[in-house]
Formats: structure tokens, sequence, C-alpha cells
């Protein structure tokens, strides 16, 4: 394995010297670039052509106290390639990080200042996994490039639990394959069966005979061979209960299915072996095979394997356990699934009404053998969507008298109104798609579903119904008729989403002179808190980096920021993303000068988003010096301007008849 020193020594990065010394070092592009991952199979930018490499640039990374704590590789573009950092200021480097298209994707750390590494970790677009690893003996290495092994994971998701077995078949790389499989003592520490271990046991002490069975009956395999997906049906949970040797509630795929992928000149995939996975399970934030997995010919039928542990379960106690699904009803929602997947891709119009009128048999099928009216009621809802989806494609015109039906069979059902909801979308989309008149086709929609709530106050789809008419009134400037709205959703669904958002609502809409005091934490959990900025001019800015009309006036934003940031501006931006990585690569790209508060939960859930009633972004909330909002619906960096005309050019930073 390389010496963590290496680079330190060679190219002088981080050694005895002084940090400011470090500019003056023979630091190159080549260098960096020298330095490959330490494990196989990793995919990152390795930059070849001599003038690419002419054009790459080598900075220093500064931390917090500008105190310089490694370097950072760009190219031409200013993308980054690589990053290697000195984290715990011991002057010796201890994190390695490769990237793909400007996003980091493998990290590699030293934990311990042992100079070895210890961790290696996929991120962003490369997955989520963490791997425990080894040095190499030197005598011991097959490949002089690989200098780790892994020994274990710290958390692997059941997609990359299959890819890193399909590179262990590919590289005969046993210790890898093993790495995914479950071994008898974590079996035994949940509580499966003793029957179901011993069998186990059994079988891993002629593992390698059976993966030579399985590499000799990978049709089309060859060195070249990458995994292409995992598919399952829905996973099952199998509670922990007195009355099972359980211990604790388990998680598990059975009959899951891996695809490999082909490159070069090998066999059409369609002709290739696939891999069937008996059983998966999760351990802690590990994903693991119970068996080895088996290599299955395409041209022969599938046949589900028997057993495993629901079966053992249930022959050790006598009685179903997990809810153990009916054959008929496992047959129909394979046919389900199966047909699904074949046609996920489906884009166009004509493509989507028929993979949409396509599902509804395969749906009856399932709703005639379901066992509940729960899952009836279920599957009959897909049902009414896929009318509504085929519908509004403008394919399917018999799609709405089949919802008309449903309407007036399932009258005052929850399928019924379910039915009845999803119609009026469906007609509101089909006729925005058709053209003409958008306003009139607006207030047909509104009207529509404000019949639908006054005739059915409690449905289940009120909520949503109400929320959509506040909203509409809303955008549409009619604030009277919002607050209406509004109201009745809080007063009707206090404890719905729908509720709180509305009550968010009511309080932005009367935001204007109030105080505004908002403290959250930042991606990197320090705490963000507005009443700092008072004696400045600070906007408030929900966004999201999924919005395009945020996206593009941010530079705008930007340049407002930057000029008036002296004369009292502050900026606080409340990220509405799904996923905090999302905005950590948008903020890798796209760095904002401002601070940014971020809790998960998306427009729909986010807790500020439900505090303010936001939506739509962006939404800027203006707070003059005296910490006062001055205006709560901007909308552009343009708005914007001309509101600091009136506060920055004021004395007190107070705009005078502000609304």
């Amino acid at each position: 394995m390389r010496s963590l020193r290496t680079l330190t020594v060679a190219a002088g990065l981080l050694g005895m010297t002084p940090f400011v010394a470090m500019g003056q070092s023979k630091t190159t592009p080549e260098a960096l670039l020298n330095f490959k991952p330490s494990l196989r199979g990793v995919e990152y930018e390795a930059v070849t052509d001599p003038a690419a490499i002419n054009a790459c640039k080598v900075e220093a990374v500064t931390d917090a106290n500008k105190q310089q704590i490694g370097f950072a590789l760009r190219d031409g573009q200013g993308k980054l390639l690589r990053k290697f950092l000195d984290t715990d200021g011991n002057r010796a480097l201890d994190q390695w990080s490769y990237y793909q298209d400007g996003f980091e994707v493998y990290r590699e750390n030293d934990l311990n200042n042992d100079r070895s590494l210890d961790e290696c970790r996929w991120l962003n677009s490369a997955g989520t996994r963490i791997a425990t690893v080894k040095s190499i003996p030197a005598a011991a290495a097959k490949e002089k490039e690989w200098k780790v092994q892994i020994t274990g994971w710290k958390r692997l998701s059941a997609e990359e639990a299959s890819k890193v077995f399909v590179q262990g078949l590919v590289w005969s790389d046993m210790a890898l394959m093993e790495t995914v499989l479950a071994t008898p003592e974590e079996l035994a520490s949940l509580g499966i069966p003793q029957a179901t271990i011993k069998q186990i046991s059994t079988s891993a002490s002629n593992r390698v005979a059976e993966v030579k069975t399985v590499l000799q009956n990978l049709k089309g395999w060859n060195s070249q061979t990458t995994w292409s997906r995992l598919d399952g049906m829905m996973p099952h949970l199998i509670p922990a209960d007195p009355s099972t040797s359980l211990k604790q509630d388990l998680i598990l795929y059975e009959n899951a299915v891996i695809f490999p992928a082909s490159t070069g000149n090998q066999a059409n995939p369609a002709n290739m072996a696939f891999l069937q996975v008996p059983e998966m399970i999760k351990l802690g934030d590990v994903w693991k095979f119970v068996e080895l997995p088996r290599a299955v010919d395409p041209s022969k039928p599938l046949v589900a394997s028997e057993g495993g542990i629901r079966s053992s379960l249930f022959q050790e106690h006598g009685t179903a356990v997990g809810g153990a699904q009916d054959p008929e009803v496992e047959t129909a929602l394979k046919a389900l699934a199966t047909y699904d997947e074949a046609n996920a891709s489906a884009e166009s119009k004509t493509a989507l009404a028929q993979f949409h009128r396509g599902r509804i048999p395969l749906l009856q099928a399932v709703i005639k053998v379901a066992k509940t009216p729960e899952d009836r009621l279920i599957y009959n809802k897909q049902i009414v969507d896929s009318l509504a989806a085929a519908y509004q494609t403008g394919l399917f015109a018999a799609g709405l008298s089949s919802l008309d039906k449903l309407v007036e069979s399932e009258q005052g059902s929850k399928l019924g109104t379910y039915a009845a909801f999803r119609k009026i979308f469906a007609e509101f989309a089909a006729k925005n798609d058709e053209g003409g008149n958008v306003m009139a086709n607006q207030k047909k929609w509104m009207a529509e579903l404000k019949d639908f709530v006054d005739k059915n106050p409690k449905a289940e789809e009120s909520p949503d119904a109400l929320l959509q008419l506040a909203s509409a009134h809303e955008y549409n400037a009619e604030e009277d008729e919002a607050k209406t709205f509004y109201n009745a959703l809080t007063r009707a669904f206090a404890d719905t989403d729908q509720g709180r958002k509305a009550a968010g609502a009511l309080k932005r809409l009367d935001l204007v002179g109030k105080p505004l005091d908002i403290k959250g934490q930042s991606l990197s959990k320090e705490t963000i808190d507005t009443s700092k900025s008072h004696g400045k001019v600070l906007l408030v800015t929900f966004w999201a980096t999924w919005a395009d009309p945020v996206k593009k006036d941010l530079p705008e934003l930007v340049k407002l920021y930057n000029k008036h940031h002296d004369q009292g501006l502050d900026i606080v931006g409340i990220c509405l993303d799904e996923k905090g990585e999302d905005l950590e690569e948008f903020l890798k790209a796209n760095p904002l000068p401002w601070s940014q508060i971020y809790e998960p939960g998306g427009l729909e859930k986010n807790p500020f988003a439900s505090s303010y009633g936001i939506i739509a972004l962006p939404t800027m909330i203006l707070v003059d010096s005296q910490g006062k909002v001055v205006n709560r619906s901007i909308r552009t960096a343009a708005e914007l301007e001309k509101q600091l005309e009136k506060l920055l050019t004021s004395k007190d930073g107070v705009a005078l008849g502000a609304k």
C-alpha cells in the first residue's frame, strides 16, 4: 500500500514548513493525477490527454482560519478533479477525494493517523457505500495498483451489495464476495431458526465449489461484464414476535434478480445469464445475501426459490409468519411488476396511453385474488390513476367515461370520492394540454374543486382540494378568497400536513410589519439565526435546486448581494430540497455567498415550508433593519432591487409605506 506521506514528501504538499511557503512548492497537476484510488473498479475522471493535463490548475485548500490544509486540482474549465486534505491538523494527508463531472464520487480516509487507509466511501452518483479496508501485503497483491482489500461494510444498499457481488464474480475475488454474504453468526444474532443457520453453514463450507458452479453457468459473461441493476418485489418485513425466535424486525428481499450489462463485443444482454437471489437481508445499515445467488439461463423459465427464512419460521412455529404471501397473489403481483419494469421507459403520449391501459387488466387480476378490503382499495385506486393518466394523454377518451362510471357506482365510498377527485385533475390537465383559454380552464377547475369539497367535506381528498383552492386564489392575487380556504382547512383538518401548511400560509400573509426571527441549521449543523442580522436589511429566500425559476434568477441575486452587502444587505437561504446531498452538490458547482438553512422534507414537509405555508419557489421575504417584514412576496431579483433602493438609502433602513 502507498504511504500516506508519499504526496507530502514527493510534492512538498504538507510538510513541516509553514503553510505560507506551500504556494512555492513544485506541486504540479501531473503529481496529483499520478495518485489513483487504492481499490479497483472505482469510476472517476481520469485525465490523460497532455493538452488537458497542461490546462489543469493546482490550488490551495484552506480552513475557516485561512490556514492551508491541502490541495485541489481543477481542469481547464474550473471543474474539480481531485482534492487531498489534512483534516485533523497533524500536517499529514489523511483524506483523498476523486471527482466525476465536478462531483466527489469516491473518498479514502486514514481515520486514526496510522499512515494506513481505514475507510473508503462512494458518494453522490457513485452511491452510498462505506467500506472498511486493510492493506494487502505486496507479495499477495495480484495487481500492483490495488493496495487495499475490503474487509467489511459500514453501509451498503441492496443494489450496491448486488453490484459488489457481480464485481467479485467477474474478478474471481472470493474475499470480496464473502463481504456481502451473511455469516452464521450474523444470522444467529437476528434469531434466525437454527435449521436455517445450519443449512447456511454447510453451504459456506462448500463455497468455493458453489462459486465455481455459478461461474460455469454464467452464459455470455466475461472479464468485461458489469452490473446493470437489481430487480425485486416489495421487501418483506417480518416483525419480531414473542411466539418466534426472531430478536428484532427482519427486512428481506425474496427471489430478486441481478441483471448484467455487456460492454465491447459481448453478447446481447438479453441472451446473457442473470443471477437469481433467493434471499437478501438487512443487517443494520448493510444488506447481505443469505445464500449464494444462482446463475439462470435466460432461455429457460425462472423457477422461484422455495424454503428460506419465512418458510423455516413457519415450520418452526406452525403458524404463518410475517404475512406470508398467497401464491395466487404473488403470481399476480409479479406479473404487474414485470409489466411495469418492461414499460418503465415509456415517454411519448402514445406509449404512456398504452402503458396505463395495459396496467388495468393486470391490476384487476391482483384485485381478484387480494385477501383484504384494504388491499383491494389500494389496487382499485391504481386503476383510477391509470384511467386518469391515459385520458390525460388525449389518446384514450374512454378513460373519462370509465371514471364517470366508477364515481356513480361507488358513490359515497372511498373509491368513489377518489375517482371523482382524480377526474377533476385529469380533465383540467387534458384541457390545458389542448390549449384554449387557460384562465377559463382554471376557473372551471376551481369551481369543480369547491363543489367536490361541498359534497365530500370529510373525504380523504378534501384537505388537498382545499389547499389547491387556497393556493390558486393566492397565486391569482385574490388573498381574501385564499384566506377563506386556508381558514377552512385549518379548522377542519388542523392535524394534517395540509392543515399545518394552511396555518403557515395565514401567518405568512400577515407578516408585513411584524418581526421575522428564524433559527435553523446549515448542512454542517452550524446554527443560523436571522435575529443576528438586526441592524441590517435582510432577505430570507425559500428556494430549491430543482426549481428552474430560482436557478435562472440566482446569478442576478448574487450580483445584488455583492453590490449591496457592504451597504448592509444580508441574505439567508432556506433550501427545500428533499435531500441534503442535492444542495451540497449544487453549492459545490455554484457557490453562494450567503448562509443556507437546511432540513429535509422538501416543499411538502420541510418544517420551515410548513411554518410559512410556502406554495411557490422562490418566495422571498424582505426584513428592514429593525427586524420587521416590509415585503413577504418578492419573486425576482428585479423586484428586490426596487425595494432595496428605498431601504438602503433611507437613514434608518426602514421603508416608509411598505406593503
